[in-house]
């Protein structure tokens, strides 16, 4: 009888790592066989969206001594760039790994996979949050975050944009997004 405990519940967390490796909104790299990763990711993204939210919410990688929240990992010693920086010359940026700020407009409320970050005199920029490595409460919009992450310049497909604003996104026609490695949230 303990085993089969056992066994459920390690089939229950590998199924919940499963379904966050599944990705949601995030930029597909462009490498050879992405294609063949894109419509899987499609298939299994409309699954994932059908999937409960953890009630308690993604727990922070760590809390800070002023009580602002990390989310993934440690931010690095990447070169601060104002986010109106980046959406004015987006090419200028591409392939860069940047850290930024402003203000939280939105979250993935199937998971909080992504982010949409308002920067002054900026519009708002998809955060994806690293391939799913991690993910944010859903409550966070409207506070301030700092994040660190690669800039990207690739627009979305059809079925990608559908999705992501299925979810609640409305910065889906930029071909510009940040895909996060770490998020503080304040």
């Amino acid at each position: 009888m303990r085993g089969g405990v056992l066994g459920a519940a390690g089939l229950l967390k590998t199924a919940v790592i499963a379904l966050a490796m599944i990705g949601c909104g995030g930029n597909e790299p462009s490498f050879e066989g992405a294609g063949e990763h894109h419509e899987a990711h499609h298939e299994a993204a409309a699954q994932h969206a059908e999937a409960p939210a953890a009630p308690s919410g993604p727990r922070p990688t760590r809390v800070m001594d002023d009580g602002a929240r990390l989310f993934g990992a440690e931010l690095g010693e990447a070169p601060v760039v104002a986010l109106s920086d980046i959406t004015t010359s987006p090419d200028r940026y591409a392939g860069q790994v940047v850290r930024t700020e402003g203000t939280i407009e939105r979250v993935c409320q199937a998971m909080g996979c992504w982010m949409e970050l308002r920067g002054e005199n900026a519009p708002a920029v998809r955060v994806p949050m690293a391939g799913h490595a991690f993910f944010l409460p859903r409550d966070v919009a409207g506070r301030a975050a700092t994040i660190e992450g690669r800039v990207a310049v690739q627009a979305l497909s059809p079925d990608m944009r559908a999705h992501l604003e299925s979810e609640g996104a409305l910065a889906t026609a930029s071909s510009l997004s940040i895909d996060a490695t770490g998020v503080v949230v304040r």
